[in-house]
C-alpha cells in the first residue's frame, strides 16, 4: 500500500482492523442465530475426515454420554475468542464460509463441564463438521486415568532398572 498521508495511512489501518472485526462478529451472528436449514459452502475433501460426523453418530454419542445434540443458538452461554478466531482462521484457510451450527451438551447440569461443548457445522448429506476440536479436550473417566497410572508407573519401574 502506498499512502500520501498520515491521515490517510491511520484510515487505511483502521479499515483493516475493522474488517476483521466484522467477519468475527458474523461468526458469532451465525452461531447464535437459528438454524432454518443452513449447510456450510466448503468443499468437504478438503476438510479433516476426523472431524467430520453422521447425524446417527452424534446421536448415538448424545445417547451414550448423556448429552442431547440441539442448535448452537439454545446454548446460553457464550463461546471463547479463541473458538470464534480458530472458525475465523479456518474459515479463510478453506475458502470456506461455516454455517448452521450446532452443539453437543450434558443433558443435566450435574453433568455440565467447564469447558465449551462440542461445535459442529452442518454440511451437505446430512453431516457435521466438529468446528472446535482444538478447544475441547475428551475428559477420560477415572478407570482411564487409573489405567494410564498404573501403565506409567510401570513403565517407570521397569525402564528405570535398565
Amino acid at each position: 500500500m502506498q499512502m500520501s498521508s498520515v491521515d490517510e495511512t491511520i484510515s487505511e489501518v483502521n479499515g483493516l482492523f475493522f474488517d476483521e472485526q466484522i467477519i468475527e462478529e458474523q461468526i458469532n451472528l451465525e452461531i447464535y442465530s437459528k438454524n432454518r436449514g443452513k449447510i456450510s459452502e466448503v468443499d468437504e475433501l478438503r476438510l479433516d475426515f476426523d472431524r467430520i460426523f453422521t447425524r446417527k453418530q452424534l446421536q448415538k454419542r448424545a445417547l451414550l454420554s448423556a448429552s442431547k445434540f440441539i442448535d448452537s443458538a439454545n446454548y446460553d452461554k457464550s463461546f471463547s475468542i479463541s473458538t470464534v478466531l480458530n472458525i475465523k482462521a479456518e474459515q479463510r484457510y478453506l475458502s470456506a464460509s461455516f454455517k448452521g451450527y450446532y452443539v453437543l451438551m450434558p443433558r443435566s447440569t450435574f453433568f455440565k463441564k467447564s469447558q465449551e461443548p462440542l461445535l459442529f457445522a452442518s454440511l451437505k448429506n446430512d453431516n457435521f463438521y466438529l468446528v472446535n476440536a482444538d478447544q475441547v479436550q475428551e475428559r477420560k473417566s477415572r478407570a482411564k486415568q487409573f489405567k494410564n497410572w498404573i501403565q506409567k508407573k510401570i513403565f517407570s519401574k521397569t525402564s528405570s532398572k535398565s
